[in-house]
């Protein structure tokens, strides 16, 4: 798993479309563009860098890191990670449609996405065992998880001026992993010799590794509407969207549906949640335990977002703006995510901002970004947790990248 999680963060540096917060408005007009971008973010409310860079990176999570994770959780908390790269290609010297100055645009791109929703008991029992809770009861439910990778090829339309698009894309999935625990409790004796769980819901999982495991259709929005701003000044709002569509597990993963209540005496905690648990065929007690195995072939929402917000307007006779939005994913696991900041243009070429945000994976955050624009050549670098990349203690790391080639 750390091979996986390293990997996906390299890719998404190097490969590297972004999802930086706000982007730039341009009615520069191009014959042809090739543009490369990349995101690498997690983040999470409650636990904190110290905990998962080792995780990611290696190296010894000691009993003082844990703690000072512990202290910061509450009822509900949250961890999610959205990766990925995108590479697309714009041609606004053909038009598909005589009577129209649109051209066309295609795109390749693999995403990551996922997370989960949990309590503190959880965490407690992942990092300490369930040592610190005989005599007691772990309070677990409501926990929801859910994990997407896939890959994406598309073929749209654009304005060559205003840049407004729209793609269909067609998705590969390569992994999905699902649960939703609604009640989830484990209670134990003063010895630990006695254990009840209770439980209610489901949990969903790939039953191989194969690479194409499921397909989907979505589409990518952009829409950019002028409206009057302040001094009598235009601004641009954008509509945007990303992997609005659904996708089908064509290969059947297995599903463990369970609403029961099972006691255990001299019972093993690894006997529990180890490797040869009752999360796996190779023990046949699940009918016994009142858990239900079956394999399905099921349908599920993609995970794309909506964003509504001001667009930084790169035809602006003034050198400070503003921006702001919010975005909505359809999960649980990422709550609605809202922003502002300002950017300021410190010549024709160079203009930089920051940044604060607040919600999806994780609470406050800051960011900073540079963006470096020839008349054919365009960089940006930048980062929504800007803070994650100076100390253990925050809350997650984000980069992006982006790259652009005109001509």
């Amino acid at each position: 798993m750390k091979g996986i999680l390293v990997l996906i963060v390299s890719l998404s540096a190097f490969v590297s479309k972004a999802q930086m917060n706000s982007d730039v408005y341009d009615t520069v007009s191009y014959h042809h563009e090739i543009g490369l971008n990349g995101l690498g973010d997690y983040g999470a409310t409650s636990i904190r860098n110290g905990v998962t860079n080792r995780f990611v990176l290696g190296g010894m999570i000691t009993n003082e890191i844990k703690d000072a994770s512990l202290s910061r959780h509450g009822g509900v908390n949250r961890f999610g990670l959205n990766a990925g790269g995108n590479v697309y290609y714009r041609n606004g010297q053909t038009h598909i449609f005589k009577k129209k100055n649109w051209g066309y645009e295609i795109a390749a791109g693999t995403n990551y996405f996922g997370g989960v929703l949990y309590t503190r008991d959880m965490f407690g029992l992942a990092m300490y065992g369930n040592q610190n809770y005989t005599g007691d009861t772990m309070l677990m439910s409501g926990m929801n998880i859910n994990f997407t990778a896939m890959q994406k090829i598309g073929f749209g339309l654009f304005d060559p001026v205003s840049k407004s698009s729209a793609r269909l894309n067609f998705y590969n999935i390569s992994s999905r992993l699902s649960g939703s625990f609604r009640d989830l409790e484990i209670i134990q004796s003063e010895d630990g010799y006695e254990m009840e769980v209770v439980m209610d819901g489901e949990f969903e999982m790939a039953q191989s590794s194969n690479f194409n495991q499921g397909f989907g259709v979505g589409v990518d929005l952009d829409f950019r509407i002028p409206i009057g701003w302040i001094n009598e000044h235009e601004a641009q709002i954008q509509f945007k969207a990303e992997n609005i569509g659904f996708g089908y597990m064509y290969e059947a993963q297995k599903r463990y549906s369970f609403d029961t209540t099972i006691s255990f005496q001299g019972f093993s905690f690894d006997d529990l949640i180890g490797e040869n648990s009752f999360f796996g065929d190779s023990i046949n007690i699940l009918d016994t335990l009142g858990i239900r195995s079956e394999d399905v072939k099921s349908g599920f929402v993609l995970p794309g977002y909506i964003q509504v917000g001001k667009m930084i307007d790169q035809n602006a006779d003034y050198n400070l703006q503003s921006f702001f939005g919010i975005r909505i994913y359809p999960t649980l696991i990422f709550s609605p995510f809202a922003y502002a900041g300002i950017d300021y243009r410190f010549s024709q070429h160079i203009h930089a901002g920051a940044s604060v945000s607040y919600g999806g994976f994780s609470g406050l955050r800051v960011g900073a970004y540079g963006q470096f624009n020839w008349e054919q050549i365009g960089f940006g670098i930048g980062s929504d947790n800007f803070s994650g990349f100076m100390r253990a203690g925050g809350n997650g790391t984000s980069l992006y990248l982006r790259a652009v080639c005109r001509f």
